[in-house]
């Protein structure tokens, strides 16, 4: 289903929305994009997501002129206008038309687009049953690089990556960065569970800063479990107790099996069913991080 989206201070049908050939988002892949969760007709951590949209902005140095307050009010025109209760939206942010080569000269005009979409890829059959996992073979992060950080056009690694987990028959792969650690999924962040205690990749590690990420560690010290953000090798995955995966459309699913290695029971875990409890109760009631 096409929706009404936004594009340049536009709302106009999805099919109709154009965007230049000489678009640098298109060209290079010079852009940023969030995807903010919709419940109950309401934009989910929307200012966290705008934080962060701000702060790979100025770092790619794409102008924004508009604050915050003018992007959650196209965010309500676009739910209002799809009678979108349910789903999510894509926002883009392009850097836009300008003279040819690399460098982004006479870019004055970046491009923003906002999507809806209509329903979440992820039902309760899934969470019963968990995810599997891969470790990815062909490709690896780069701690290196603060593209590692941002939520950039520039996926294909993900792209090569989620295409290796599916040949492999499983619903996500894990990314390994260029020390060997774990690196977390292709869409995802990854958690790993041992007595009571939290494990997660290290920002150091080149992993996104993931919304949900932040959150569930929040919620997580909230009912007193620790946490600890450092290194983790495959091994100490398989060694888990439980591990999970976060981000902001499947929330917190648990992962079951890894390179076809059971994660403890194999069975979604205790820790991970709590945390979505408390997830599902900061949606109706959310606090500040």
């Amino acid at each position: 289903m096409e929706g009404i989206c936004y594009l340049n201070g536009v709302y106009v049908n999805g099919g109709e929305a154009i965007i230049s050939a000489s678009d640098r988002g298109f060209l290079y892949g010079d852009g940023l994009f969030e995807t903010l969760r919709i419940y109950e007709g309401e934009v989910f951590l929307g200012d966290q997501h705008l934080v962060r949209l701000f702060r790979g902005a100025s770092l790619l140095q794409i102008p924004i002129e508009k604050d915050a307050l003018f992007y959650h009010q196209v965010f309500r025109n676009i739910i209002e206008k799809n009678l979108l209760n349910e789903g999510f939206l894509r926002l883009s942010l392009s850097r836009g038309v300008g003279k040819r080569g690399l460098l982004p000269r006479q870019c004055n005009d970046p491009v923003v687009m906002v999507v809806p979409f209509f329903s979440i890829p992820y039902g309760e059959e899934s969470y019963s049953k968990g995810f599997t996992a891969v470790t990815i073979k062909n490709t690896r992060r780069n701690p290196f690089s603060p593209l590692s950080k941002l939520k950039t056009f520039n996926y294909l690694d993900n792209i090569l990556a989620k295409m290796e987990a599916e040949e492999r028959n499983a619903e996500e792969g894990l990314l390994l960065n260029v020390f060997g650690n774990l690196a977390g999924g292709t869409v995802s962040n990854l958690f790993v569970v041992k007595n009571r205690t939290l494990f997660t990749p290290t920002l150091n590690c080149g992993i996104l800063n993931g919304i949900t990420r932040q959150r569930v560690i929040q919620l997580a010290l909230d009912k007193n479990i620790e946490v600890k953000e450092t290194p983790l090798n495959s091994n100490q995955l398989y060694e888990a107790q439980e591990a999970f995966l976060t981000n902001s459309l499947m929330e917190i699913m648990p992962l079951i099996q890894v390179d076809g290695k059971s994660i403890g029971s194999g069975q979604p875990g205790p820790i991970a069913r709590l945390l979505r409890n408390e997830y599902h109760k900061d949606i109706k009631n959310p606090r500040s991080l």
